[in-house]
């Protein structure tokens, strides 16, 4: 066995990680996503519940205290939101950043795979080249 074909599974691992990471770039990515789509819809959510609320009018002490409370309750649910999508946003950046760690590692390993199988190639067609020269020296009739 030659030493790119021993070097192949090795390869075929730091391949087989780097797609792994990739899985895990794109699941971080979709959560992150979904995570920012939540945060719209709250804030959406919180600015169509002020508006419904200033359309009312007038409202007694009660119902007034009720929409401030419920406004607090959905700006705390922003703020949560908001956290969950800056840990989303740091998760994903790092996970990114793994992915390219494992794509370098790849490209490098098949850099050296591939010159070492040229070397091999170089080392082959040289004995291939001296073989074919021993054969016609001696099928060449001497001359003395």
């Amino acid at each position: 066995m030659t030493r790119s074909e021993r070097m192949q599974p090795i390869k075929s691992l730091a391949d087989t990680r780097e797609r792994d990471a990739g899985t895990v770039v794109a699941g971080a990515r979709r959560v992150l996503e979904e995570r920012e789509k939540q945060l719209e819809q709250l804030r959406a959510y919180r600015a169509e519940y002020a508006a419904r609320a200033a359309q009312q009018g007038a409202a007694d002490a009660v119902r007034l205290q009720n929409y401030h409370a419920f406004l607090g309750r959905l700006a705390d649910a922003v703020r949560q939101q908001q956290e969950l999508v800056e840990a989303a946003r740091q998760d994903l950046e790092r996970k990114t950043a793994d992915w390219q760690q494992r794509r370098v590692e790849a490209a490098s390993l098949g850099k050296v795979v591939e010159r070492i199988a040229s070397a091999e190639r170089r080392v082959a067609d040289r004995r291939d080249q001296r073989d074919t020269d021993e054969r016609a020296l001696r099928g060449r009739p001497t001359h003395d």
